[in-house]
């Protein structure tokens, strides 16, 4: 098709419907740039709007695209978008509403210009998935992965060292394989430029398959030996150097090496011939359309009208929880030294902090209500609670999630030097406890698509650790039996069965 071939009503109406689906879903888009221009990780998501049109652009230019047909049927597409966005409204599930900004530009695709041009320029539309910044979860296994590779290389070679987790300590200090060593930027440019080269250079399936899988491995294996090599000249020269500007320019440039020995990898084995596709025969595009076209465009609009939420602040006249207290039990209240603790608690309707002693182990107790959750307020979404001084989370620790009297905690060990706390955290949602985050969000996004007051509370629970975790373990257990988690709640929360307990 050549470029004065092109129609300009199907591309004024198919403009008008993204602008459209842009103003309606303002905090989807400009969420996903919040997250690909701020995160390191996912800024590869910059270049790939970029790359789709260029993609697009050489298929329109140097293939044969059939003329724009309108397909009423994707109006059903739109619709399947429309509600998968208000579900992850609803659940709080952002991966969602970003899936269902890009799938809606797909849908908006082929219901202007037809399945024959949207089978023409496939690859550059599945391409811009990959601006979806998702995959953070990838971060602790691969930190582990490197961090266990690297103890493994240093046994290998005989540097003496000590290893906990992701710390490992030389004789020139101590050092942390820290989320940024995790090489999860290298994993997804790696990823992003194999799926591309795959498109470009590769036209068998099966070449395209061991190129994809180079992808995925190639980084894995070069951010360990960047990792394992830093750690070497470091502690060759001094502990500055894993601090200093090298340790950024060492990575950028093993990240240029991987890319290039998959771009030179690619093309030296490449098998792609160009191929040109004979366009069909005109088809008249209907005037009447388009309105049918900005009805069906408007949907995304109702659909944020209806899940939008109150941002406006919330008085909650809630008597404070006292503290659970016990006769001959061994657990003694301690003052409330804020400064001492771990965590803050921020941005929340009501918070309280209870502290015991038994024997020689404290023993924290946390928890932060939001009443009810609500846009750019919920116990979710946002960081309730953020670790002060510096405390931090021990990645690779031999954590598991917990069971204790039918209430499920996810567990974490907090590190501050020689300092250790094993920390167990549920969340208190419709009218019980839910130990993952998933889960939380399953019951908020229940109780919102109900019509339901979403009420919630986050409840924490942290001891001192020595090395043996079985033991704080059993501390936690024995002070759960003696005081039951939901002795720590508001007793207007236990009873809100759905009903707002603050008011505007």
């Amino acid at each position: 098709m050549k470029l004065g071939d092109v129609r300009l009503l199907p591309n004024m109406v198919f403009l008008a419907c993204v602008g459209l689906v842009c103003f309606a879903w303002q905090d989807t888009l400009e969420h996903i740039f919040y997250i690909v221009w701020n995160r390191d990780v996912y800024s590869h998501g910059v270049t790939v709007p970029v790359v789709t049109l260029w993609l697009v652009w050489r298929c329109i230019t140097e293939a044969a695209i059939p003329p724009p047909q309108a397909y009423g049927r994707a109006a059903s597409l739109v619709l399947l978008a429309v509600l998968l966005w208000m579900l992850g409204a609803a659940l709080e599930a952002r991966v969602l509403e970003h899936v269902a900004l890009v799938g809606i530009l797909q849908a908006l695709v082929i219901m202007v210009y037809g399945p024959a041009v949207y089978r023409q320029i496939l690859f550059p539309m599945l391409f811009l998935f990959l601006v979806i910044p998702v995959g953070g979860g990838l971060v602790h296994p691969l930190q582990r992965v490197t961090a266990e590779s690297v103890i493994w290389l240093l046994d290998v070679v005989g540097v003496p060292h000590e290893a906990e987790g992701v710390l490992i300590r030389l004789r020139g200090g101590l050092y942390e394989v820290a989320e940024a060593c995790a090489g999860l930027k290298f994993f997804f440019a790696s990823v992003v430029t194999g799926v591309l080269l795959c498109h470009l250079a590769f036209k068998s399936w099966d070449r395209r398959a061991v190129m994809l899988t180079a992808a995925l491995i190639v980084p894995v294996v070069a951010n360990i030996i960047r990792v394992f090599t830093i750690l070497l000249i470091a502690e060759a020269t001094d502990q500055d150097f894993a601090k200093s500007i090298d340790h950024i320019v060492y990575g950028w440039v093993f990240l240029s090496i991987v890319l290039f020995i998959l771009i030179i990898g690619a093309y030296r084995f490449s098998d792609r011939a160009e191929q040109v596709v004979v366009a069909t025969a005109p088809v008249n595009w209907s005037v009447w359309q388009p309105r049918v076209f900005f009805l069906v465009a408007f949907l995304p609009l109702g659909a944020s009208l209806w899940m939008s939420g109150t941002e406006s602040a919330l008085i909650c006249n809630i008597a404070p929880v006292a503290q659970p207290l016990c006769d001959d039990c061994g657990y003694r209240p301690l003052p409330d030294l804020i400064n001492q603790q771990p965590y803050g608690l921020q941005k929340v309707d009501a918070s309280e902090t209870f502290l015991y002693r038994h024997g020689g182990q404290r023993i924290a107790v946390y928890v932060a209500m939001v009443a009810p959750d609500r846009k750019n307020h919920r116990l979710i979404q946002t960081a309730h609670t953020t670790l002060r001084d510096d405390w931090l989370e021990l990645g690779g620790a031999p954590t598991r999630d917990i069971t204790h009297e039918d209430v499920n905690y996810r567990e974490a060990v907090l590190r501050r030097e020689r300092e250790r706390l094993l920390v167990w955290r549920a969340f208190y949602v419709g009218g019980e406890f839910r130990g993952s985050v998933a889960s939380a969000k399953a019951a908020f996004g229940k109780a919102r698509l109900l019509g339901r007051s979403a009420n919630g509370a986050e409840l924490i629970i942290a001891t001192d650790m020595s090395e043996d975790i079985d033991a704080a373990r059993a501390q936690l257990q024995k002070f759960l039996s003696t005081f039951p988690a939901d002795s720590f709640l508001w007793k207007q929360l236990r009873n809100a069965e759905g009903r707002a307990i603050c008011a505007e």
